[in-house]
C-alpha cells in the first residue's frame, strides 16, 4: 500500500514549483502526494496528480488534512512556514534547499531556514560562500543531493516550423507579477525576433500579465505562443527550439545542460538568479549572457547590501528594474542583444563541479530510509 506525502512549496516563481513537479511526477509510482502550504501553480502538473490538495497555512486546518490522509511524512521545497508547521504536528519533513549557496545568519535571524528539519537537503552547487558554510554548519541533519531535474520526453513542439522558445519562469514573487520586467526585456526581445515564430513559457500568472502587456504594446502576435507548460512538454519544448532564452533560474539552467543545448542568458530577475549566472559558467556546455549592466543590477553591488537580508535585496531588485521601464534602457538593451547574436557561443568554464545524478532519486532513496527509520542511515 502507498504511503501518503505532504508536499508544498514557496510561492516565488516556477523554479520551486518545476522541483515539486519533478519529484511528484518521479515518485508517483510509489508515493501518493497530497498538496499543501501556498497555493502553486498546478498547470504544469498532469490531471490527478495530487490526491488532495489544501492551500491553506491555517495550523487546525492542516491537522485535520493530516489526521483525514493519515500522513505521517513531507517534502517541502523552501517553505519554512509550511515545514515548521508540520514538524510541530509531529511529522517528519525533508526541507529541499535549492540555494544553499544564498544564505548569510540574517536569513536565519528572519527564520528563513528550517535549521531542525528531520532532513536538510541541500542542492549541490559550485561554491559556498562562507557566510554559506556558517549558516549550514548550523543544520542538525544535512543531506547533499544532485540537481533536482525531470527526465526528457521529445513528443511536444508548439510549432511544426522552426521556432524559438523564450523562458521567464514564474516571474510571479510577493512583490508581483514580473510586470517591470516583461516591459524591459521580453518586449524588447519580441520586437529583435518579430518575424519568427515564437513560444514564451511562464507561470499562470505571469501569463496573463504578458498577455495584457503585448496588448496594451499592440504586439502583432499571431506568431506568439505564450504557454504554461507541463514539466516534461517544457523540457521537450526547449530540445526542438532552434534557439533558446531564459531567464536564469537554475533547474532550468540543469535541465538545459543535460539536452547539451545551446542557451541565452536573459537578465535575471531575483536574487538567486544573479548567483545563477555564475553557476551557468561552470554547468552549461554552449552559453551566452545578456546582464542588465547597470550599476546597481550587478552581483558585486548585491553582495554589498546582502548582510541587510535576502528581502530587503529582492525589494531593493525589483525597485531597480521598474526604474528602468521609463528610461532609454529598451534601445540600449535591444543593441546589446543583437550584437550578441551576432558573437559565438562562450564554452564551459573549468571546474570542480559535477552533476552525478538526479535529485529525484536521491530523495527517493532518504525517503524510503526515513520510513524504515533508519534515520541515522540518511
Amino acid at each position: 500500500m502507498k504511503k501518503n506525502i505532504i508536499i508544498g512549496t514557496n510561492n516565488f516563481g516556477l523554479g520551486p514549483v518545476g522541483k515539486v513537479s519533478s519529484i511528484v511526477t518521479g515518485l508517483s509510482d510509489e508515493y501518493n502526494f497530497f498538496a499543501c502550504g501556498n497555493e502553486f501553480d498546478v498547470n504544469i502538473f498532469k490531471d490527478g496528480m495530487f490526491k488532495d490538495k489544501l492551500f491553506s497555512k491555517d495550523k487546525e486546518k492542516i491537522a485535520e488534512f493530516i489526521k483525514k490522509h493519515t500522513i505521517n511524512y513531507a517534502i517541502v521545497v523552501l517553505d519554512v512556514e509550511l515545514a515548521t508547521i508540520l514538524m510541530n504536528l509531529n511529522v517528519k519533513v525533508i526541507f529541499v534547499d535549492s540555494l544553499p549557496f544564498m544564505w548569510t545568519q540574517a536569513d536565519i535571524d528572519e527564520g528563513l531556514l528550517p535549521l531542525d528539519a528531520t532532513v536538510y537537503c541541500a542542492q549541490k552547487c559550485c561554491n559556498l560562500t562562507e557566510a554559506s558554510k556558517k549558516v549550514l554548519a548550523q543544520v542538525k541533519k544535512l543531506k547533499w543531493i544532485n540537481p533536482i531535474q525531470s527526465k526528457l520526453e521529445k513528443k511536444y513542439r508548439p510549432y511544426k516550423e522552426d521556432y524559438i522558445h523564450i523562458n521567464v519562469g514564474g516571474l510571479h514573487s510577493p512583490i508581483g507579477n514580473g510586470e517591470s520586467y516583461i516591459k524591459t526585456v521580453i518586449i524588447p526581445l519580441l520586437k529583435i525576433f518579430k518575424s519568427e515564430k515564437i513560444i514564451i513559457t511562464c507561470g499562470t500568472n505571469a501569463k496573463i500579465s504578458i498577455l495584457n502587456e503585448l496588448k496594451n504594446k499592440n504586439v502583432d502576435s499571431r506568431n506568439i505562443k505564450v504557454e504554461t507548460l507541463r514539466q516534461r512538454d517544457f523540457i521537450s519544448s526547449i530540445n526542438n527550439a532552434k534557439l533558446f532564452l531564459t531567464s536564469p533560474g537554475l533547474t532550468t539552467i540543469y535541465e538545459t545542460e543535460s539536452l547539451h543545448k545551446p542557451t541565452i542568458i536573459l537578465p535575471p530577475q531575483n536574487l538567486s538568479q544573479f548567483y545563477n549566472i555564475e553557476y551557468a559558467k561552470k554547468i552549461l556546455g554552449k552559453y551566452k549572457v545578456i546582464n542588465w549592466s547597470t550599476q546597481k543590477l550587478n552581483l558585486d553591488y548585491l553582495q554589498s547590501i546582502l548582510p541587510k537580508g535576502e528581502t530587503y535585496v529582492v525589494d531593493k531588485i525589483y525597485e531597480f528594474i521598474t526604474e528602468l521601464v521609463d528610461s532609454n534602457f529598451e534601445n540600449k538593451f535591444i543593441n546589446r542583444f543583437n550584437l550578441l547574436l551576432k558573437q559565438k557561443y562562450n564554452k564551459k568554464e573549468n571546474s570542480n563541479f559535477k552533476i552525478e545524478g538526479n535529485g529525484v532519486e536521491d530523495i527517493r532513496k532518504i525517503l524510503a530510509n526515513l520510513i524504515k527509520g533508519e534515520t541515522n542511515e540518511i
